[in-house]
């Protein structure tokens, strides 16, 4: 909002258009190459393939998520920063517990790991949606917790899970390759949802309890999206995970 103000756009646009061209050349270059970054046969995984797509929905919609919240608790509740990154530790805690809770699930659900915390994010942001709704930025700091809590552990249920069931039916040779790809569509995800979703937030107008409402309501929209793509992953992950 402000860069556009200030007659940045522009420059803006400029380095998109740069980077979509790097990013063709790097495409190009990686299919005439001998040995290159991604092992073509990743890419005609199914599997994999699936998991690399549901991975950039599913962190482009939470990484929004956390930016709105952070958004809500300073805009909307007057919090200082320093009293946003408190508001969220019921957030971090769920993320942890279902992240080592997981880690003992994933042998025997497989990708059933991933749908449940697909559905447990999705009802987190749900309960977060109707909680700013109705109370709106008259909304008590201790009201937020069981939402955020939530949000994390399914949050936590996916992050503990969906890489492992990607890489599920991969060669041994192809790891290397998987994991690099895997770490750097999540960064690429992580970008384009805080800037999809927080320009949601400041292009909506109505205030901030209406701009979080309907921002909310996009993640879970985009969460939702990732649920028809949990059936092409592999059924498991590796036996052998170190």
């Amino acid at each position: 909002m402000q860069g556009a103000a200030h007659g940045w756009t522009p420059t803006g646009t400029a380095l998109t258009a740069v980077g979509l061209t790097l990013f063709a050349a790097f495409c190009h270059r990686q299919r005439t190459a001998t040995n290159p970054l991604i092992q073509p046969s990743l890419l005609h995984n199914r599997g994999f393939t699936s998991g690399l797509v549901l991975g950039v929905v599913f962190f482009a919609a939470v990484a929004g998520l956390l930016y709105v919240v952070s958004l809500f608790l300073q805009q909307g509740l007057g919090r200082s920063p320093t009293g946003a990154a408190l508001g969220l530790i019921p957030l971090s805690t769920g993320i942890v517990v279902a992240s080592i809770a997981c880690y003992r699930l994933i042998d025997r659900l497989g990708r059933r790991l991933v749908l449940l915390g697909l559905t447990i994010t999705l009802a987190g942001t749900g309960l977060l949606l109707a909680l700013v709704a109705t109370s709106g930025t008259d909304t008590g700091g201790w009201a937020l917790v069981p939402p955020l809590l939530v949000v994390g552990l399914g949050m936590g249920t996916c992050f503990g899970s969906l890489y492992d069931v990607t890489v599920g039916d991969i060669a041994p040779a192809e790891a290397g390759s998987a994991g690099g790809s895997l770490g750097a569509v999540q960064q690429l995800a992580n970008a384009l949802g805080a800037a999809a979703v927080t320009s949601v937030y400041f292009r909506t107008g109505g205030g901030e309890a209406r701009a979080t409402a309907v921002s909310l309501t996009v993640v879970a929209a985009v969460t939702l999206l990732c649920v028809p793509l949990v059936r092409l992953l592999p059924l498991k992950a590796q036996e052998d995970r170190n």
